[in-house]
């Protein structure tokens, strides 16, 4: 082992310019060499990838990546191909031809790094040619989508332990910045792991330097972030509550002779793209966004994140702040916030879990009215709701995303352009078919009240995060995310 994480130092150096490997990438590569499953909790910006990327070069076989985000495959595919390392990824979006090439050279044994989506290997073809390869090392980046109570749930990602069943007792390796000990918990379980090691470092980086500003009223914690903005240097983020409150900032920047853009899902896909390509490439300093901003956004010289408005969990806070400094340089991070906050992200938790009867309404209606295996278009379906359940156009919209989103419903685009910056595809579409779904109703609906509990009880704990003291708040992150629990058996 000893000699195979000497290579992985020197590689680190020659491929990545690592003068040496941090103590947490040690520590899990410790492990992976150990043949050891792994649970891996690292803050962003932390080098998780190479916790995979390197046993790709010093062992033999392949590294199969499994990630939530086309855009995330794509920029670490990029990466390991400009480290030197055969990479490469399979989405939605690639050509039949290349994706044909992709196959050849997984079968020739070329590519070192394959990244996919859990949806691929729902493909039964895929996955019979998957047992077919010598896989060394499954790993499950962005891991706490496989739990409902870990924020981003991909209800997909539950899938992968029966997925992954059929290759054999394969070795894995989870990564993700952020997770409770529950979330670990299920995370185990689905996986299939056996007896993982658990490997956690600090919650947040040392080079982020936080501070929480609480103000009486709404025009004192304007004044506060325009005061911070002003005195820093360098790119930054303001994340803000709402897309109202979006504009409100991004109107405030514009008229103090700031530059910034807005980024919001209510905005067009190549508005959204405009936005991200412009900050990404240093063209505008700040992007004024929503929480739907950031995963898979790779710029490591941002120097400042602050939050306007309070977050609604501590797993959101953690990762936004964490897109900061990656580049080991000092950031800032700003948290403004007044009482007002906690009463929108809790009017707003409430309005995002409609009454469980008209879920069960909705869904039996959709069912009804799809025609075998061709589904039923989704303007059909909606006339079908509006028809027999009494709610605005807004609600049956979020009632439809909701029986997508647990996979009660599923749904085909017949056509796609744009790209996704999210964990769900924002793609426009001509048209949308509903099919059935995969999940169990019966469990969706059992466990639906909890997860709003579930939610609440995250947004009290960020409240209670944002009144403490300087001195109190590291604890209350520790205590939070439980990282010395272990996992039981």
């Amino acid at each position: 082992m000893q000699a195979l994480l000497t290579q992985a130092a020197e590689k680190a150096r020659e491929l990545f310019g690592y003068e040496t490997l941090r103590p947490h990438q040690t520590k899990v590569l410790q492990q992976v060499f150990a043949g050891q499953d792994c649970i891996a909790i690292l803050p962003t910006g932390s080098g998780k990838s190479l916790c995979y990327g390197l046993p790709a070069v010093v062992r033999p076989g392949l590294v199969l990546v499994i990630s939530p985000l086309i855009a995330l495959m794509r920029d670490q595919a990029w990466r390991f191909k400009q480290a030197g390392i055969p990479c490469d990824w399979l989405d939605s979006h690639r050509t039949a031809g290349e994706k044909d090439q992709v196959m050849t050279d997984l079968s020739q044994g070329i590519t070192k790094i394959l990244l996919i989506s859990p949806e691929r290997l729902a493909r039964d073809d895929f996955r019979e040619k998957l047992r077919s390869l010598p896989i060394q090392l499954i790993a499950v980046d962005e891991a706490h989508c496989i739990s409902q109570w870990g924020g981003h749930f991909r209800p997909d990602y539950r899938l992968l332990g029966q997925y992954l069943a059929p290759l054999g007792p394969t070795q894995k390796l989870a990564v993700t910045a952020t997770a409770t000990s529950q979330v670990r918990q299920d995370i185990a379980e689905i996986l299939l792991l056996q007896r993982p090691a658990q490997v956690a470092g600090e919650i947040t980086r040392s080079n982020l330097k936080i501070k929480v500003i609480s103000s009486k009223n709404i025009d004192s914690q304007y004044t506060a972030l325009l005061q911070s903005v002003q005195s820093s240097k360098g790119c930054g983020i303001i994340y803000a509550t709402t897309r109202k409150l979006v504009g409100e900032v991004h109107g405030m920047l514009r008229n103090a002779g700031i530059p910034s853009l807005p980024y919001h899902a209510g905005l067009l896909p190549d508005q959204r793209q405009y936005a991200q390509q412009e900050f990404i490439h240093g063209r505008i300093p700040i992007v004024v966004a929503t929480n739907a901003f950031g995963l898979g956004i790779d710029k490591s010289d941002i120097r400042f994140v602050h939050h306007m408005g309070l977050p609604s969990s501590l797993e959101q806070y953690v990762q936004e702040i964490g897109r900061a400094g990656r580049d080991g340089g000092t950031a800032s991070c700003g948290l403004f916030f007044n009482s007002r906050d906690y009463h929108v992200q809790k009017f707003m938790i409430d309005k995002s879990y409609p009454d469980v009867s008209h879920l069960k309404a909705c869904l039996t209606l959709i069912r009804k009215s799809i025609q075998g295996p061709h589904g039923i278009d989704e303007d059909q379906a909606l006339y079908a709701m509006r028809s027999q359940v009494n709610l605005p156009d807004r609600d049956l919209h979020q009632i439809l995303d909701i029986l997508y989103r647990e996979s009660l419903l599923s749904r085909l685009r017949s056509s796609y352009g744009g790209s996704s910056s999210g964990y769900y595809a924002e793609q426009a579409n001509n048209s949308v078919v509903i099919f059935e779904g995969s999940a169990n109703e019966s469990q969706v609906l059992r466990t639906y009240p909890d997860r709003k509990r579930n939610d609440l009880l995250k947004l009290d704990a960020m409240k209670t995060y944002a009144h403490a003291s300087d001195l109190e708040r590291p604890r209350l992150l520790r205590q939070y995310f439980s990282l010395d629990a272990p996992i039981r058996f």
